[in-house]
C-alpha cells in the first residue's frame, strides 16, 4: 500500500504542478499578444486611423463591429489586460517550480476560483451579439475546463496530506540530486 500511496500522492502533487505550467503558458500567450497588440493600436490611434485596427487576439472571439466600436476602451484596456496576464502567468511558472506544495496549490486554487470561475460566472450574462457565432459557448467551455483543472490540481496536495505522504518540490529533487552527486565526489576525493 505504500508504494501505491506514495504514487497516488506524486501523481496527484505533479498534477497540480504542470496545471500550473500550462495555465502560465497559456496566460503568457495571452497577456504578451493582449500588451503588444495594443502598442500597434496605439501607433494607429495616433495617425487617426483607428479603424484599420482590430486586436487580433480578440478577433476569433469578438465582433469586428464591437472591437471598432470599442476601439479605444479596449485600447486603454489592453495594456493593463496584458500585464495582469502576464503577472498570473509568471506567477503559476514560479510555484509549479519554486514554491512548495501547500503553496503551489493555493495558488492554483486562488488562479481558477478568482480568475477562470469568475470568468465562467459572469459569461452567461454577457449580451451574446458581441461574440462571433459558437464563441461565447466555446470560451465559456474552455474556461470550465480550467476551472475544473485547477480545483483538481489545488486540491491535489490535500490527497498527499491525507495519505501522509511527503512528496518533494522540484527545488527539493534538484537539491537531493546535486547532494548525491556532491558526495560522490567526495568519497571519490577521499580514496
Amino acid at each position: 500500500m505504500s508504494k501505491k500511496s506514495f504514487a497516488l500522492a506524486w501523481a496527484v502533487v505533479y498534477f497540480c504542478r504542470i496545471v500550473l505550467i500550462t495555465n502560465g503558458i497559456i496566460y503568457a500567450r495571452s497577456g504578451i499578444a493582449y500588451y503588444s497588440q495594443s502598442y500597434d493600436g496605439f501607433e494607429l490611434w495616433e495617425d487617426g486611423n483607428s479603424t484599420l485596427y482590430s486586436f487580433p487576439v480578440l478577433q476569433p472571439v469578438i465582433k469586428d463591429a464591437v472591437i471598432e466600436d470599442q476601439f479605444d476602451g479596449l485600447l486603454i484596456l489592453a495594456p493593463f489586460m496584458g500585464a495582469a496576464y502576464i503577472c498570473v502567468a509568471f506567477t503559476s511558472i514560479a510555484a509549479a517550480f519554486l514554491f512548495r506544495n501547500p503553496e503551489a496549490a493555493m495558488t492554483l486554487l486562488l488562479q481558477a476560483a478568482l480568475l477562470s470561475m469568475l470568468g465562467c460566472i459572469v459569461r452567461p450574462y454577457e449580451s451574446a451579439e458581441f461574440y462571433n457565432e459558437g464563441q461565447q459557448k466555446k470560451v465559456q467551455s474552455a474556461q470550465l475546463v480550467a476551472v475544473i483543472t485547477g480545483w483538481i490540481g489545488g486540491l491535489g496536495p490535500i490527497i498527499a496530506v491525507l495519505l501522509k505522504q511527503k512528496i518533494l518540490t522540484p527545488v527539493e529533487y534538484v537539491v537531493t540530486l546535486y547532494s548525491s552527486f556532491a558526495s560522490r565526489d567526495e568519497g571519490d576525493a577521499i580514496e
